[in-house]
């Protein structure tokens, strides 16, 4: 082979390296541009995705923002016995429109015309199924000498037509946090937890959950299908607690723990307390499980609580002025003054006392009925108010005088 032979080949071969070189170069350059493009898709994404969720927790926070105004007839589609005392009600639009959604946790409010001859009486019920466009659901328990719950289990049927407010409440679960949640309840305070739970595992969502329930027994216990269908998802657990169980009710079938939804059981089954926890029941479970949680470090601001009826959790109230201990609370239009103590839970308790009769309904700051005007003072509320106030109204069901107060009422 000769040297120009050689330097052709050479010359060739330098070439070839290079051209390699800059296929290399372009192909280095293009995957980088590729990952850029596909990092900046992902960010994109995710900003979406929290904006969408920060919207959606703002709209569900602020009853300003409640889907529609006033009231709107619902019609019953179909009732469902769940368990002894448990009724689900399936409502859909009259209008056959779709339903607007609502977040898991959030309630609906019916005006209830018990009597013909007086007022509609005024009931907050928990959504009990995931947010559908289709229809809402609200299952009631009922209690006896309760109006609404009587009123709902004798008279609602098929076919009626029902005044419902649109899907309100601050207490639901929070779009914007993903992390693991503790989903408490007692009894009929499985609805709006069984409505998370629902959403979750309806959203495939890797988030994981922990579900406590309390029931007297397997008779008393609804959604036992629909709960055990949740533990399909790996991400799902659920443990039930029969206070009273059955001669046929065996532990580890029908239920894990005999008792009440406690935390010493918490503590049993939870691998920490680094959760956010949801609870729903009576005022005793609630005034029991809130401390026990904090004593067990769960800050304040992870613990997220409904306590259904009347019902409150004395530890996590706001406290009261000390120097309105006691005050004068003025009642202008009953012309009656009486003096405010540590012994009232809120104003609506104090009038009571006195023969003074209020308007309310849900006496869980939830329905607005016991709204009054504030001639002079000020008020504080011992939960957030669900629904929407001017600077001079408050809601006695919740209310509290900070110093002496004058109302119109």
């Amino acid at each position: 082979m000769d040297w120009q032979s050689l330097g052709m080949i050479s010359g060739a071969a330098l070439l070839g390296v290079s051209g390699l070189q800059s296929l290399a170069a372009t192909i280095a350059n293009g995957s980088r541009k590729t990952r850029l493009r596909h990092r900046y898709q992902d960010q994109r994404a995710r900003f979406q995705q929290q904006l969408a969720s920060e919207l959606k927790f703002a709209r569900a926070s602020k009853p300003i923002f409640r889907a529609w105004a006033g009231e709107r007839p619902l019609r019953v589609a179909a009732v469902v016995d769940e368990a002894v005392g448990y009724k689900s009600f399936y409502l859909v639009a009259a209008d056959g429109r779709a339903l607007p959604h609502f977040e898991p946790g959030q309630y609906l409010t019916f005006s209830l015309r018990v009597d013909p001859q007086l007022k509609p009486i005024v009931r907050c019920y928990s959504l009990s199924e995931r947010p559908r466009e289709d229809y809402y659901r609200v299952t009631i328990k009922h209690t006896g000498a309760g109006q609404g719950s009587s009123y709902f289990h004798s008279r609602v049927k098929v076919g009626s037509v029902l005044n419902v407010q649109a899907p309100q409440g601050a207490f639901f679960l929070d779009p914007t946090d993903q992390l693991p949640v503790v989903l408490i309840a007692g009894g009929v305070g499985i609805t709006p937890l069984l409505s998370m739970a629902s959403s979750i595992a309806h959203e495939q969502s890797p988030r994981g959950v922990f579900l406590f329930a309390g029931f007297r027994n397997s008779s008393e216990h609804p959604f036992q299908e629909q709960l055990s269908a949740l533990t399909e998802h790996e991400n799902i657990h659920y443990d039930i607690t029969y206070s009273r169980p059955s001669a046929e009710d065996l532990i580890g079938r029908d239920y894990q723990y005999q008792g009440h939804v406690n935390i010493v059981r918490l503590r049993q089954v939870l691998p920490s307390s680094n959760f956010r926890f949801y609870l729903c029941g009576p005022g005793a479970m609630m005034e029991q499980l809130v401390p026990g949680l904090l004593n067990w470090g769960v800050p304040e601001k992870h613990i997220h609580f409904e306590a259904f009826g009347p019902a409150t959790v004395r530890r996590m109230r706001k406290p009261s002025n000390a120097s309105c201990d006691p005050c004068r609370v003025e009642f202008a239009r009953s012309e009656t003054d009486l003096l405010w103590s540590g012994d009232f839970a809120a104003l609506l308790d104090l009038a009571e006392s006195a023969g003074i009769a209020l308007d309310s309904g849900c006496r869980a700051g939830n329905c607005g009925q016991c709204l009054v005007k504030v001639r002079n003072g000020k008020i504080i509320h011992s939960k957030t108010p669900g629904v929407p106030l001017g600077d001079d109204e408050c809601l006695t069901c919740i209310g509290q005088p900070q110093g002496e107060v004058v109302l119109d009422a």
